[in-house]
């Protein structure tokens, strides 16, 4: 039975909208390095029951501006303690160094630098009721340029 004017039509509107809908998907599937850093979350690196604290996000950003990824301060209040996640954006998914750092005023001080593919670390650190300063930093993997961030002045003090 042959095909009315019309349905032809919508055969071929239909045929060009899936064939779209496929390009689109290949064009906005990410890379894989891309995927596999966005699969870590400042929570998910520190772990169950810590939270992005107030003021506790800072872009690492090299000299000239360009950001090579994202430093958090995180607190679990039910355990007291931080956390520091240097979180890299830019050459993810090869071993470039990178670390984090945290210091709690009278009491503590944590830092994890190794060359890492996708972040960096501090540990849980006790710091409940006392004040709090962090940074993070990664560099290229020719080690010749570093992205930096932090927040160098205490802060965080109320628990």
């Amino acid at each position: 039975m042959p095909l009315l004017p019309f349905e032809g039509t919508l055969v071929l509107l239909r045929t060009v909208i899936a064939a779209s809908l496929v390009a689109a998907g290949i064009a906005a599937t990410p890379s894989a390095a891309y995927a596999a850093s966005a699969a870590y979350s400042p929570e998910r690196v520190c772990g169950k029951g810590f939270k992005r604290v107030e003021d506790g996000h800072r872009a690492m950003r090299t000299s000239r501006g360009a950001v090579f990824g994202h430093v958090y301060l995180m607190y679990s209040k039910r355990s007291g303690k931080n956390c520091v996640a240097a979180i890299k954006t830019r050459y993810t998914g090869t071993r470039t160094l990178t670390g984090a750092s945290i210091e709690v005023r009278g009491g503590g001080r944590s830092e994890d630098q190794q060359k890492y593919r996708y972040y960096a670390e501090t540990g849980h650190i006790q710091g409940a009721w006392k004040c709090v300063r962090y940074a993070g930093w990664t560099r290229d993997p020719r080690g010749r340029i570093e992205a930096s961030g932090g927040r160098a002045h205490w802060g965080n003090c109320r628990g």
